[in-house]
């Protein structure tokens, strides 16, 4: 009878230091709470069809010319194309239910750190419009006015 308590004990060994530090992460705040808003990045949201549709390839380059003013207001970039997402771990179908873009179709999202949709369009968008939104925004003000 007490060689049947021993794998139990050697995993009680092994784990249990470990448990405070899963506890604790466990009772952390998490990304969606209202202390970790204004730490969330702003995001834009690309959905195309294809890779190779016109609206996405024109998108992307707009986009590479203003990495610098991208990055100033921290912005990241999603992209769904087909079903595949990149930048994010979330489904293709959830995001296109979640912002409202239908599948098969180009659009662009740009949500603010608070989570809401803040702009959209059906075509490609060039940087210094999507910056004068951000800039326009109350906690970007605020950003601004901090430095």
């Amino acid at each position: 009878m007490r060689g049947t308590f021993t794998p139990l004990r050697r995993w009680l060994r092994v784990i249990g230091p470990l448990l405070p530090l899963t506890l604790a992460a466990a009772v952390q705040a998490q990304p969606d709470s209202a202390e970790r808003r204004d730490l969330d990045p702003r995001l834009i949201v690309i959905f195309a069809p294809s890779r190779s549709d016109p609206n996405l390839l024109r998108q992307r380059a707009l986009l590479r010319q203003s990495q610098r003013g991208m990055a100033e207001r921290d912005v990241h970039v999603i992209e769904v194309v087909g079903d595949t997402v990149a930048g994010a771990h979330d489904y293709a179908a959830a995001l296109r239910q979640r912002y409202a873009v239908p599948r098969g179709r180009f659009g662009v999202v740009l949500v603010g750190r608070d989570g809401g949709v803040k702009f959209r369009s059906a075509e490609a968008v060039v940087p210094i419009r999507i910056e004068r939104i951000i800039d326009a925004m109350p906690m970007r003000l605020r950003e601004m006015s901090g430095r």
